[in-house]
């Protein structure tokens, strides 16, 4: 699983912020393009139960270059002649040889960059026999983002299909031994923990139990240091391995680890992992990155650089610690169970920061209520996994922040309590195998005693947002505030509990009513007369909101504004903007500085100082839902207001401007950005810096 996000990018003259854990890599598949992008098929897991894996491999990390032997053992259901494997397509085979060391013929798929290939047995597996198949192979990997061999640092996911398998999520033992250079740790799946090679040797990692992954992680001991999260009697046993220069955040890491870990395992159940190692990897990128495997946690160094930075996607860290329950300790069955892979890790990291940092938690449901029925009116959360072949901009806000609204309703639908039992029961029947969508639904049920046929092809099936609205109607008391709650575009089935609060002369008032079907009545005593009603003030269910209403305009304003600049049009692109201003005169979308930071920018292009000053003085005043967003404004309206200020000899303006910049000291400042009409791609930090001499 991988998340890559928190990247602040500039397309087409309009900036965009992904939030953290904005992407994860599909269990049972590859990335498009990529090797694995082929479902597995009947001859493969159907037939056969990956029980065990005997994997030596040494690296040779200078060249991206391993050598490998594996064996796997398999057990067939059923009778066998020919076995599917994948592997990935760039690795050599030497040789397969069955249990008595005999040759096997194979043959690779013809369709290119596909890992399928099929090995024909001499005799025939039966039904419940067992087999072991023993590959030699070796080869050098192409250096991807998520998968890579290099001398900085090794990552191998499941997913690259560095090993043969049937099921690369199978639940199964394995012995894996790892032979590096001098000064290397290995971090895998076993009972090895955090090893440190002082000298080229072999060391082996073996499981007490079946594990649903064969990640290998390795860095360079140079530069790098461990740090133990805890001493005595640690459930799990948390480290930290970081380079030098961060070597200040290890010891924050390990807290906030070990902090998820205790509210987790009081929530869920514990998680069978003895020893956790949080590492950084992933050299040489920029943003937010972060992969789970059975023990180990690989961060991007802008994770471990920022990590006390007030902000810095709170959710990030959480969000990649529930995966040591779901999909490591549970798995999905299909690919289209994903929300049980991605959005509850979103929704349980939410919660997290609901106790540990509300302030985070209601930013990151205000951001998702705007967004999601915007960006995600098209994707249904049953494409799962799938969605991330489309990219990071439709998988966010559809897998992330939709899945985490429709788990916040089913809190209103069910209540909180019955979500949590459903979740440990969830937990405890279906550890160490893979679930459904359909288990997880008839768990709840069985708690709730409802049915909930509606509730799951509603919000995962289909993509309509209900619209809830009060309707005041004649009170039969002078005290009393009489009305019927309205739910428009739902299922008759529809019922959720919503929240009001009534704002009266004497101050708010809270009440809830438990809706049914398209029209409920209620009454409710007061102490004075009503002046407001505010439907749903917690956003706790997914639902239109007046925000994402006014935000479905803006955002094809800021496209045809994008589009117009991009092509020097700059007075088309001032009324695109113009009008996404004025279809939000207050400002409920917090887009204001976003877009009066891009008018400023087509008033500078268009020679227009004065006026493009005004605007950036009023970006810098203004504030997104996003900090780091905001900082990113922030940072380069000083860079503009400076350069202005250089252009007219007023050096000494232009440098307070650059250092008040500076003084933001946020990661935004490091944000690489290619604005239309510049020349080359820079940061507001180098700019700044710059302008600052």
């Amino acid at each position: 699983m991988k998340s890559q996000g928190a990247k602040l990018k500039k397309c087409l003259g309009v900036a965009v912020m992904f939030a953290a854990a904005s992407g994860y890599a599909p269990l049972l598949g590859g990335e498009p393009g990529q090797p694995g992008s082929e479902q597995a098929v009947s001859g493969g897991r159907e037939k056969l139960r990956t029980e065990r894996y005997e994997i030596d491999v040494r690296f040779e990390p200078e060249k991206g270059f391993l050598h490998a032997k594996a064996a796997v053992t398999l057990r067939a259901s059923q009778f066998v002649e020919a076995i599917e494997f994948e592997l990935n397509p760039r690795l050599q085979i030497l040789e397969v040889t069955d249990s008595q060391g005999r040759k096997l013929d194979f043959t690779r798929s013809g369709r290119i960059g596909s890992p399928k290939l099929l090995v024909r047995l001499i005799e025939p597996c039966g039904a419940e026999q067992g087999t072991t198949l023993t590959f030699v192979y070796e080869g050098a990997l192409p250096v991807l983002a998520m998968d890579y061999i290099t001398k900085d640092g090794i990552l191998l996911r499941d997913e690259s299909r560095w090993y043969p398998a049937v099921d690369i999520s199978a639940f199964a033992h394995h012995r894996i031994t790892v032979v590096l250079p001098n000064q290397w740790m290995v971090f895998a799946p076993g009972d090895g923990g955090v090893q440190a090679l002082s000298k080229p040797e072999a060391h082996s990692y073996s499981t007490w139990k079946p594990v649903s992954s064969r990640a290998l992680v390795a860095i360079p001991r140079t530069g790098a240091s461990v740090l133990p999260g805890c001493v005595d009697n640690c459930d799990p046993n948390i480290s930290v391995s970081v380079r030098t220069p961060n070597f200040g955040n290890a010891s924050a890491l390990a807290s906030t680890g070990r902090s998820v870990f205790e509210a987790l395992r009081e929530l869920i159940g514990k998680p069978q992992v003895g020893w956790f190692a949080i590492v950084e990897g992933f050299p040489g990128q920029s943003g937010i990155i972060g992969y789970s495997a059975p023990g180990t946690m690989l961060i991007s160094e802008d994770v471990v650089k920022w990590h006390n930075y007030p902000d810095y996607a709170p959710e990030f860290l959480p969000h990649e610690v529930v995966h040591q329950w779901f999909p490591i300790e549970v798995t999905i069955a299909r690919e289209e169970d994903g929300w049980l892979a991605e959005s509850v890790a979103e929704y349980l990291a939410w919660r997290y920061l609901q106790e540990k940092d509300p302030a985070a938690a209601r930013t990151m449901v205000a951001r998702a209520m705007r967004d999601a029925p915007v960006l995600s009116a098209d994707r249904p959360l049953a494409l799962g996994l799938h969605l991330f072949r489309e990219g990071n901009e439709v998988a966010y806000p559809v897998l992330y922040q939709r899945g985490m609204l429709v788990w916040r309703t089913l809190e209103t639908v069910i209540g909180r309590e019955r979500v949590d039992a459903s979740l440990r029961e969830y937990y405890k029947q279906f550890a160490g195998r893979s679930a459904s969508m359909a288990d997880f639904q008839r768990i709840c049920e069985e708690i709730s005693g409802r049915d909930l046929d509606w509730f799951f092809h509603f919000y995962i099936n289909g993509t309509q947002l209900p619209e809830i609205s009060v309707q005041r109607t004649t009170a039969s008391a002078p005290n009393e505030l009489a009305g019927e709650i309205l739910v428009k575009n739902a299922p008759a089935e529809f019922q959720a509990r919503v929240e009001m609060r009534l704002e009266t002369a004497s101050g708010p008032v809270s009440h809830s009513v438990a809706t049914r079907g398209e029209t409920t009545p209620f009454t409710v005593t007061v102490p004075g007369a009503v002046q407001r009603v505010v439907v749903d003030p917690n956003l706790r269910i997914l639902r239109w909101t007046e925000p994402a209403r006014r935000y479905r305009p803006q955002k094809t304003l800021l496209k045809k504004a994008a589009e117009a600049e991009s092509s020097g049009n700059l007075a088309e692109a001032k009324a695109a903007l113009t009008s996404a201003l004025a279809e939000d005169p207050e400002n409920l979308t917090w887009n204001g500085q976003q877009i009066r930071f891009a008018l400023a920018q087509v008033e500078y292009r268009s020679g227009r100082t004065n006026t493009a000053a005004a605007r950036f003085r009023e970006a810098l005043e203004l504030s997104s839902l996003s900090p780091m967003e905001t900082d990113f404004y922030r940072a380069w309206a000083h860079v503009y207001l400076a350069r202005m200020a250089k252009r007219r000899g007023e050096t000494a303006f232009a440098k307070r401007q650059a250092r008040a910049g500076l003084a933001l000291k946020a990661p935004a400042l490091e944000t690489p950005v290619l604005w239309p009409g510049e020349g080359r791609e820079r940061t507001a930090g180098q700019e700044l810096r710059r302008l600052a001499q």
